[in-house]
């Protein structure tokens, strides 16, 4: 019996990244084939022992085609053929079987990115054509985690900050000052574009997978009139 057997393991990534508003997610996929093949032959009574025999053959050296005279003589058992023996049986061919196999796991990582605090001063109320002054905080953020057994990560570090305010006008930056030119309530927001990069499976780093773009709270502005101040006339 002949025995073969092949194990080999393909690791690669299954559609290797997808990403939702505020998560990024890797996915990694381990195939594992097996191969095993046996074999076996048959040949019909041969015996392993080689004993001797007292054969006899026609002097053609044949036992079919019978002569006038016949050999006898002492020869190992299987060595040849001799008169009266039934027809040795036909070499069974060898049989192989084939037996394959496989395995599939899949594994996945998920990151959720933290959302920007957005903020201003002086805070509630603000006079007509007077500053304010509106700031963003943003958390960069790496999440560590396991990926068919190794050590991934996905980070999320802020790039681009763009602020939107409800009188329709825009601004970039972190930091701005805004005024307003007319009297009322507004609003404010900041939008912050994350790079998102991703490690696995003992490989580099991958830069600029994708972009997560996640809107701050909301800021309302009420802005007011200046006070009115008396002037005294003496």
């Amino acid at each position: 019996m002949l025995m073969e057997l092949a194990v080999w393991l393909a690791t690669s990534s299954c559609q290797p990244h997808s990403h939702t508003a505020d998560s990024f997610t890797i996915c990694a996929e381990k195939v594992e084939h097996s191969y095993s093949q046996t074999s076996s032959s048959t040949i019909g009574s041969a015996p392993k022992a080689k004993p001797m025999r007292l054969c006899s053959y026609y002097l053609n050296n044949s036992i079919d085609s019978p002569t006038e005279g016949i050999i006898t003589a002492w020869v190992p058992v299987g060595a040849r053929s001799c008169i009266g023996d039934s027809p040795p049986e036909p070499q069974v061919a060898a049989k192989a079987s084939v037996v394959q196999s496989s395995s599939e796991l899949r594994d996945s990582l998920t990151s959720f990115s933290n959302r920007p605090f957005a903020s201003w001063t002086p805070g509630e109320k603000l006079e007509i054509f007077e500053f304010g002054q509106f700031s963003v905080q943003v958390n960069n953020r790496t999440t560590t985690g396991l990926l068919l057994g190794q050590t991934a990560k996905i980070r999320f570090t802020a790039g681009s900050m763009t602020w939107q305010f409800s009188d329709s006008t825009t601004a970039s930056g972190r930091s701005v000052s805004k005024s307003f030119q007319t009297v009322g309530a507004f609003f404010a927001l900041a939008k912050v574009a994350y790079r998102v990069d991703y490690q696995m499976l003992g490989r580099d780093w991958v830069l600029n997978a994708a972009t997560v773009t996640l809107s701050s709270n909301q800021l309302e502005i009420e802005v007011t009139e200046p006070p009115r101040r008396t002037l005294l006339v003496l």
